[in-house]
């Protein structure tokens, strides 16, 4: 075959690639929209009246891993496209060009990977989160389980007094019921044996999806008395578990990446324009 017919065959064949590769990624970006959408509303119960609540951890966990499969698939892409390129400078930047993408991501990846993982971070986010109120007999205390985006849940309650009294928790239906008959809510509390506060008590929170809950002083022992609350909080499971491995999954595929074109850059870098 003539060297001008090869070169046009080749130039027709990457317009081609690239023509699919942008198709593709139309696709999956639309399938992106449409999962995110049964993932929040359909699985995840989101709702904007009359409290916000938008699911985003699940949706979060599907998005990073579409990322990780467009990723993995660009690599495919440019390796055909360097293949079928005119020059040794197209190769050469080709390659130069996908080494620095690569590298941004594993930077990217590897901080969001250590944000994820590192117990000292976690432990600032939580602690930093964390919400400290006061707690009276008319002045009960109400939280949700998860916050409205559900990054971060509600995981226990540490109260303390400086005299003896009683807390309950309660969900926020049965509060509505009998929030004026406190023998009524000591019987449906849901700290069955961790209800009675000498100095502290920690009571550990139900997972819920979305639940709204109460917490009730009893202060008959000692009327009057009042006790201060603080709600723990921890990052979903979903962002410290599925996520952060998809990251570290992408650190390690834009590494094996790299490791792959630096022989391919340098071997076109002699013969190219650009430097």
């Amino acid at each position: 075959m003539p060297f001008s017919s090869k070169v046009l065959e080749d130039s027709i064949r990457l317009t081609k690639i690239r023509r699919i590769k942008l198709a593709l990624y139309v696709v999956q970006a639309i399938m992106l929209i449409v999962l995110g959408f049964v993932m929040i509303f359909i699985f995840g119960n989101a709702q904007l009246t009359p409290v916000l609540y938008l699911p985003l951890d699940s949706f979060a966990s599907v998005m990073v891993l579409l990322l990780l499969v467009v990723c993995v698939e660009s690599f495919f892409f440019r390796i055909i496209e360097i293949r079928f390129a005119r020059s040794s400078s197209s190769k050469h930047l080709m390659a130069k060009n996908s080494i620095k993408s690569a590298v941004m991501i594993v930077i990217v990846a590897a901080t969001v990977t250590v944000m994820l993982m590192a117990p000292p971070i976690l432990s600032a986010i939580q602690d930093g989160t964390s919400r400290t109120s006061a707690l009276t007999v008319s002045e009960p205390v109400e939280f949700w389980s998860r916050d409205p985006l559900a990054l971060q849940r509600m995981v226990e309650v540490q109260a303390t007094a400086v005299h003896i009294v009683e807390i309950y928790l309660v969900e926020g239906a049965v509060y509505d019921a009998y929030k004026d008959d406190i023998s009524q809510l000591s019987l449906l509390r849901l700290n069955r044996n961790n209800d009675r506060i000498e100095g502290s008590v920690t009571i550990d929170i139900p997972k819920a999806d979305h639940q709204r809950y109460f917490l009730v002083l009893n202060d008959q022992e000692n009327p009057g008395s009042a006790a201060t609350v603080t709600i723990v909080r921890d990052t979903s499971d979903i962002f410290t578990g599925v996520i952060s491995l998809l990251a570290l999954a992408m650190v390690v595929a834009n590494i094996a990446w790299i490791a792959y074109l630096v022989p391919i850059e340098r071997k076109y870098s002699h013969g190219s324009i650009y430097k």
